[in-house]
């Protein structure tokens, strides 16, 4: 009887956790809708979608006993089917209090996910629901004694004016209401737990390994056995090896891939409630949302979007009366684009705002003590623009409650790093400004470029490198004692790489390292000088282990080929090296 019991509860369990995923998408793109219905109000496709995303999360929750939830979602649900037949009008107010319901549904639900067996007050929300459909029955009366057409839960017309309103798409995991919708089949998905995923991509990792030492090991035959017909056979094997290991090495990562709009499509939102409350117009504009990246880079991309978003609409995009006076329209932009670069994902956030006042930054880094008056003088717009990352930095002269305390891009820079990507800021006064982000699809395998220092190879992660330049084609100097080169408009400090892991203060001759690879990690760059390239090959990241782990500068190792260890280099504790050395 126990272990029948322990099944029942098993089974219970399993439903209420696909419901809470199944709740989750829905809430998302009900969130991104309804903003899009505030400024499409005629739209029935849309309507209709979110009519059935409530509906589907009433009837679910309805069938588990979540009486609160499914209360919630039917008061929902009778508004919106009155927007669908017409007896009311979409409006700002309407919307506030189905947003402010949304809100109510996702604590529930957080509720629910958490065990959390209580009750929300939810008087307040359910009055303001009910006012709403209370308000609108006289006008929904007089709209149904005349010949506007009013939309059935089939999607028809009806009246003496007969329009088809064709259902939008399914969504993955919604329900639709009337008989004229035919439902996705749910065998087309299935749900993996992202452990086995890991595990998989983890032997993915070993079989790359094999594959390179296979593909080694052969090259070297080759060359000792040239032109001997007898490896023919064996070269044709494993060119299939390496392809097939290369496509299915790209199904595996793609399973865990997953389209950037799961992040973008709540920003909709952030941005209509900001735009509210500070008394602004703004228009979000986004693109690229289905570039797909890492689950991983997935989960650690929302926080600085959002703080970059937030400054984008509080620093940014100026009062419609300002805009008005400086000859732009009263409605500001901004932009949310993404795009895929080789191995690397690069996000742009940019707006038609006020953009960056050169002169304001300049003070402030002087104020604070950052830079001298005499070096700031000497700086690139893009240099001075970096002082911007500093921790508690900011040019605002009001402090609100989106922004103006100096907390934010720090916090960008710092998610960033971890994930090691870069990120670039570029405006003009009056003009708007833009941040661009680079990161890698994935953080399992990398394209590593192999080099070479005072006899020990490192790997460092090519995403990171800027470029690469020859000693003898730039011109070295010294400040501070420290060497440094000029690459265009910017300074950079240069170190050897093997002395800097090693801690070592020592003097090098610079004759005698031929080249600098130019490293980037969020706005900063530094030259590592080596002695010589050997080549690009894609790595796997395998931990040193709790005892190693921690050593400073060192992300991980990864097996070449010939079944040597090396080394990959950990860019943020190499410029925190560099930093203490300098």
């Amino acid at each position: 009887m126990t272990t029948e019991m322990d099944l029942q509860q098993d089974e219970m369990r399993e439903i209420i956790d696909d419901f809470l995923i199944e709740a989750e998408e829905l809430i998302d793109a009900l969130d991104s809708n309804f903003v899009k219905l505030e400024t499409t109000p005629e739209d029935l496709d849309l309507l209709n979608e979110i009519f059935r995303g409530a509906h589907t999360i009433k009837g679910t929750s309805s069938f588990l006993g979540f009486d609160q939830v499914t209360n919630l979602t039917h008061k929902m649900e009778d508004i919106l089917n009155k927007l669908r037949k017409a007896e009311m009008k979409v409006s700002s107010e309407i919307m506030d209090v189905l947003l402010a319901a949304l809100d109510q549904l996702k604590v529930l639900l957080d509720m629910v996910k958490n065990g959390d067996s209580s009750e929300l007050d939810l008087s307040s929300i359910m009055s303001r629901l009910e006012k709403i459909l209370s308000e609108s029955s006289d006008q929904s009366d007089a709209d149904n004694s005349g010949s506007t057409p009013s939309v059935e839960d089939n999607g028809e017309t009806k009246d003496t004016t007969v329009v088809k309103a064709e259902p939008a798409p399914e969504t993955k995991g919604t329900t639709s209401t009337g008989p004229s919708t035919s439902k996705k089949s749910s065998d087309q998905t299935i749900r993996v737990d992202v452990a086995r995923l890991d595990g998989l991509l983890n032997m993915m990792g070993e079989l790359v390994l094999g594959r390179n030492s296979l593909m080694q090991s052969l090259g070297q035959l080759n060359d000792e056995y040239e032109g001997d017909h007898r490896l023919e056979s064996i070269n044709h094997a494993s060119n299939a090896v390496n392809f097939i290991t290369t496509e299915l090495q790209m199904a595996v990562m793609k399973m865990r891939m997953q389209p950037i709009g799961k992040v973008f499509n709540k920003f909709p939102r952030l941005v209509r409630d900001l735009a509210r409350d500070s008394g602004k117009q703004i228009e979000l504009v986004i693109s690229g949302e289905t570039t797909e990246l890492d689950k991983t880079v997935i989960e650690e991309i929302g926080d600085p979007l959002v703080h970059i978003i937030r400054n984008s609409c509080d620093h940014g995009i100026e009062s419609p009366e300002v805009r008005k006076k400086a000859g732009k329209p009263e409605k500001g932009t901004v932009h949310l684009d993404a795009c895929q670069e080789g191995s690397n994902i690069v996000i742009k956030i940019s707006d038609d705002g006020k953009g960056f006042d050169v002169e304001a930054i300049k003070d402030k880094a002087v104020d604070r003590g950052i830079v001298s008056r005499a070096d700031v003088e000497k700086m690139s717009d893009k240099e001075i623009f970096r002082f911007i990352f500093h921790a508690g930095f900011s040019t605002a002269k009001v402090i609100t409650d989106v922004s103006g305390r100096g907390v934010g891009m720090d916090v960008v820079r710092s998610n960033i790093e971890k994930l090691n990507g870069m990120v670039e800021l570029d405006g003009r006064k009056g003009e708007g400004s833009s941040v661009i982000i680079k990161l890698p699809l994935t953080l399992a395998i990398i394209q590593g470029l192999l080099v070479e220092c005072d006899d020990e190879v490192f790997v460092l992660p090519l995403s990171s490198v800027s470029e690469t330049v020859k000693t003898e084609q730039t011109e070295v100097f010294y400040i501070n004692q420290r060497p440094v080169i000029r690459i265009r408009d910017d300074i950079i400090p240069v170190v050897n790489l093997s002395r800097i892991l090693n801690a070592d203060r020592a003097g090098f001759v610079m004759a005698e390292k031929p080249y600098i690879v130019i490293i980037c990690l969020a706005e900063k760059k530094l030259g590592l000088i080596v002695d010589r390239f050997l080549g690009q090959e894609e790595v796997v990241i395998k931990s040193l282990g709790e005892y190693l782990g921690g050593a400073e500068g060192i992300a991980g190792a990864t097996i070449m080929g010939d079944g040597r260890i090396r080394l990959i280099v950990d860019l943020i504790g190499l410029f925190k090296i560099a930093s203490k050395l300098g």
